[in-house]
């Protein structure tokens, strides 16, 4: 069920009013309540209390609770509380209307631009239903919540923004199953979770952990919680973790079990190459998204990513996006690498390169071709039996190869007659995505080739 409060009309949008007239109150388990406001949430909050209040016999049922709190972005982020009658109004009219729904256990708290007064409302309710609560999930930190127990929490979702004070409640680690935590600093303090008189933190029932640190400047890239402490994930079997930074205090800080079923890392490249790769545990199947820039040698990036790739039983996408000034060398073969994109133009020999030295290559995107007499596309050299096969392993990838090309700073007659050699040469390709380059040569080529290549009239052409 859905019920909306828009102000300043103060209007109320719902299909409660369907379900009464249909007589299927009584199956009813989710309640989803939106406040929007200008200046002030109260009015709507009251409205949709007196509203729900008339028909208060028929939540009984409701275990889901979703609640969104939507200000105006412009006035909410310094918008003061009020006085304390104003402060008092509003922890009463949403305690009640807390009480309408007493057997929630799952809670989503949402909105956008969330003001002081918002977090008021976010944490009465769950301070009203904190000690039946099975899930949260919060779009933001949870805050006048950090003197709440959450005893019987076994799902925390949590997104912290920009905000610096990531503060929850506090919550028994021993119960959690699945935790998410997004956007946390590099020195997130874990305090929430933790035994006042035990440095170790166990984890012991959590399957899932997600955790994405936020982007830092240079200066806090190194930045270690003031009270360092040791996490346990013994039965952990979903790995996330996500970090723009150099390095992964999560992993760093922690214990893992020797195997876990999943893991999925995002971050730069230099994350994989400080890692300790025998402190990860053995990983069932895993799925990697780096960056690789100036900074950091290809060749020793791609040394990096197969390590780590075999202590897995199985790797699904493995993606490499480059942030490259020049031209790259490739020369170390990295057979794990499913997806390349390359953010500046390369050389037609680096592209040959990369696609003899990844044979699992399914989707590489190219920002364009180097075309100079430092770089010239011709003569190439045409691939030998061998090469033609590495190429051919795209087939046992899931999705089919893809090819992007798009540049527009080089010789349109030398460009259009590599993307043919392309074509010939990839024999496993089925879409093609061209941008600025001309398109009539490249369609004339391919229908005069149909009948000796028929795997071209397959091909998706996309040339702009």
């Amino acid at each position: 069920m859905h019920a909306q409060a828009i102000e300043p009309a103060l209007s109320i949008v719902t299909n409660i009013d369907l379900a009464l007239a249909t007589g299927n109150m009584h199956r009813i388990r989710r309640l989803h309540i939106t406040i929007n406001y200008l200046y002030d949430p109260y009015p709507g909050l009251f409205h949709i209390h007196a509203y729900l209040h008339n028909v208060s016999c028929h939540w009984q049922r409701v275990h889901t609770l979703e609640l969104a709190v939507r200000g105006n972005h412009a006035l909410t982020r310094t918008q003061p509380i009020g006085s304390i009658e104003q402060y008092g109004q509003m922890v009463h009219t949403t305690r009640a209307l807390a009480q309408l729904v007493p057997h929630v256990k799952d809670l989503r708290l949402g909105g956008l631009c969330p003001s002081t007064l918002a977090h008021v409302v976010y944490a009465t309710v769950v301070r009203e239903h904190g000690a039946r609560i099975k899930r949260l999930r919060s779009n933001y930190a949870l805050l006048e919540c950090n003197d709440i127990a959450l005893d019987s929490l076994t799902h925390l979702d949590v997104g912290f923004g920009s905000v610096r004070e990531c503060q929850i409640p506090s919550i028994l680690a021993t119960t959690l199953v699945s935790l998410s935590l997004s956007s946390i600093p590099l020195d997130f303090e874990w305090l929430p979770f933790a035994d006042p008189n035990n440095p170790i933190i166990s984890f012991s029932s959590l399957r899932a952990l997600s955790v994405s640190y936020r982007s830092v400047r240079h200066n806090e890239s190194l930045l270690m919680p003031a009270r360092p402490c040791t996490l346990r994930f013994p039965m952990i079997e979903y790995l996330h973790v996500m970090a723009p930074s150099t390095w992964y205090p999560i992993i760093a800080c922690s214990e893992f079990p020797l195997k876990t079923r999943n893991m999925h890392i995002d971050g730069a490249i230099a994350l994989i190459q400080q890692l300790n790769i025998e402190q990860l545990p053995r990983i069932g199947h895993l799925s990697l998204n780096l960056i690789c820039d100036d900074s950091h040698d290809m060749n020793t990036a791609l040394d990096a990513i197969s390590d780590i790739c075999r202590r897995a039983s199985h790797t699904s996408t493995v993606r490499l996006e480059v942030f490259n000034t020049s031209d790259i060398t490739v020369t170390s073969t990295c057979s794990f690498i499913t997806e390349v994109d390359i953010k500046a133009p390369v050389a037609a020999r680096t592209v040959l390169a990369i696609i003899r030295t990844m044979p699992k290559l399914v989707r590489l995107e190219l920002a364009g071709i180097l075309c100079s007499p430092q770089h010239p596309i011709f003569p190439l050299t045409l691939p030998t039996i061998s090469h033609i096969r590495t190429l051919s392993i795209i087939q046992h990838a899931c999705e089919p190869a893809r090819l992007h090309h798009s540049n527009n700073n080089y010789s349109q007659d030398s460009c259009v007659a590599f993307v043919q050699f392309l074509l010939l040469h990839l024999p496993y390709l089925s879409v093609l995505n061209t941008r600025q380059i001309s398109d009539i040569p490249i369609r004339t080529f391919v229908r005069m080739q149909v009948l000796e290549y028929p795997r071209f009239a397959n091909i998706e052409l996309n040339l702009k």
